[in-house]
């Protein structure tokens, strides 16, 4: 056992900046696919890949679905990988991310071809990109929490790794919107573009596949001695660890957070393109330029990041995100009325500002959510003794493959609901309404629900450093009833449970 010991996968170093980068630079993947399917992915399949808008709600709902099951397995067989031959060998996170970028570089080409009317094609490729990002996503998002217990360098990952999400974002939007004004509009430059993507993402992964660790299976195995967890090693008992991870109030909260501004956000990017070229009667070529404006989101990293470090409260950055967004709904729907008043020049102009308002709060809205994230598989580890990062990952990969599923399903129905007929140049009124309805309509519901929700979630690097003080005094042998009345409140509020409840495992 002790040659495992010294592999790489499980050989911690320094958080330096070069590692974060190599840490980050799988967002490249994760963060890329996301804006692609929520951008034009749905405005691909329509307009050149022939098919109605119902289908392609269709084929997101079936294909999303699909992979939010998986997703849910995913995070119980990374969490028990570490028992197998090849889990030792590669690490049981590391397996995943191998076997992932494998996938993406042989399906994801296949989803920007041509192939008229062919649904089964199109859910075929998209399943299999899917099943790619989830067993991807999964492993990755165990890594921040195994790399370190420090909050404050994963702080300093989690910023880097969101830097490299920004330009991300803006790469994707940004090359179709360059070959669309150099080759024409047309469905070559979506094609070209999916071929590159697809190596780019792949090798991306593989430099994270080589640049981060992982827990080795001495160290589970010892933190975890005395859990009840060889009963676990079932289908009931992963279903039983997602059941006893939403129980926790932190995880139960940032869950909802998550699906509620993901939610939103996924709705508007799918609608855009449309709201761009059917609502306002602009071009492609513009509708991607304004979607390339997202790489002011890497201006906004560093100033999200000074506010997080210097009030150690998400709260402020959330609310800033959630002011900047109503504003930004605000404006389009004003456009929406007034752009054939205004003339073609005036509107472009106040897409841009708009477009750029609503990169900063977006990128608010990733950026803190991703800092929060991190912190809560040490809530659950408090209640239950066990390092569970892989299960609440694939909670998070359901939530966010069940918010793309319905953003972009909702899209295709109700655009089918309002008369959108694929392949033509102009729509009617009605169809322009549901774009409107998407658009705008549902992400400010979602977005106040989450608001709500934010003011009642108290999990911050502050709490969670008191919690995670409180972690290691007791794995040291230390009594519960030791406890100071602050980290006892700190606790319970975090978990929801009383301090009789917590450190039951153990």
């Amino acid at each position: 056992m002790e040659t495992q010991k010294k592999r790489w996968v499980y050989t911690p170093h320094k958080i330096s900046v070069w590692r974060s980068i190599g840490y980050g630079i799988n967002d490249m993947n994760g963060a890329s696919w996301g804006t692609l399917v929520g951008s034009y992915l749905m405005f691909f399949l329509t307009t050149y890949g022939k098919l109605s808008a119902a289908s392609v709600g269709m084929l997101f709902l079936i294909g999303k679905f699909l992979n939010a099951i998986m997703s849910m397995l995913a995070g119980s067989v990374s969490d028990r990988l570490y028992a197998t031959k090849l889990g030792r060998r590669f690490g049981r996170r590391h397996l995943l991310l191998l076997v992932g970028a494998i996938m993406t570089i042989l399906f994801f080409p296949m989803l920007f071809m041509v192939v008229p009317g062919s649904f089964w094609w199109y859910l075929i490729a998209f399943v299999m990109v899917e099943t790619a990002n989830v067993i991807i996503g999964t492993a990755y998002e165990t890594l921040a929490t195994e790399m370190t217990p420090n909050a404050d360098d994963r702080v300093k990952m989690s910023s880097i790794r969101l830097f490299i999400s920004a330009f991300a974002t803006f790469s994707v939007s940004a090359l179709p919107a360059t070959l669309l004004a150099v080759l024409g509009q047309g469905a070559r430059a979506y094609t070209i573009s999916g071929i590159v993507f697809g190596i780019v993402f792949a090798i991306s992964t593989l430099i994270t596949y080589r640049a981060t660790w992982e827990h080795s299976p001495e160290e589970v195995a010892e933190f975890e001695k005395g859990s009840n967890t060889h009963e676990e090693n079932s289908f009931m008992g992963s279903l039983r660890d997602y059941w006893e991870m939403l129980r926790n109030k932190s995880a139960r909260y940032m869950v909802s957070i998550y699906f509620m501004t993901y939610f939103a956000k996924d709705c508007f990017s799918t609608a855009f393109l449309y709201y761009v070229v059917f609502v306002l009667g602009l071009s492609q070529t513009i509708g991607q330029g304004i979607s390339s404006l997202s790489f002011v989101g890497m201006l906004v990293v560093p100033v999200a990041a000074f506010m997080l470090i210097k009030t150690k409260n998400p709260k402020i950055n959330w609310s800033t995100s959630f002011s900047l967004i109503f504003v930004v709904m605000a404006g389009f729907f004003v456009l929406s009325l007034q752009h054939a008043n205004l003339g073609k020049g005036t509107t472009i102009i106040t897409l841009i500002v708009l477009g750029v308002l609503w990169q900063i709060g977006r990128q608010f809205l990733e950026y803190t959510a991703w800092q929060v994230i991190p912190l809560v598989p040490d809530v659950d580890t408090i209640v239950s003794g066990k390092l569970r990062t892989g299960t609440f990952a694939a909670v998070q990969s359901f939530t966010r493959q069940l918010t793309g599923a319905l953003g972009s399903a909702l899209l295709g129905f109700i655009l089918q609901w309002g008369g959108f007929k694929e392949g033509a140049l102009h729509q009617t009124a009605q169809a322009q309404n549901a774009i409107m309805v998407v658009l705008i309509v549902v992400p400010v519901i979602s977005i106040a629900i989450a608001w709500w929700m934010v003011s009642r979630f108290n999990l911050n690097q502050r709490t969670h450093k008191i919690l995670h003080d409180e972690i290691d005094r007791l794995d040291a042998g230390g009594d519960k009833a030791d406890v100071t009345p602050e980290t006892k409140a700190v606790v319970e509020n975090l978990t929801g449970y009383k301090w009789s409840q917590v450190w039951q495992g153990k």
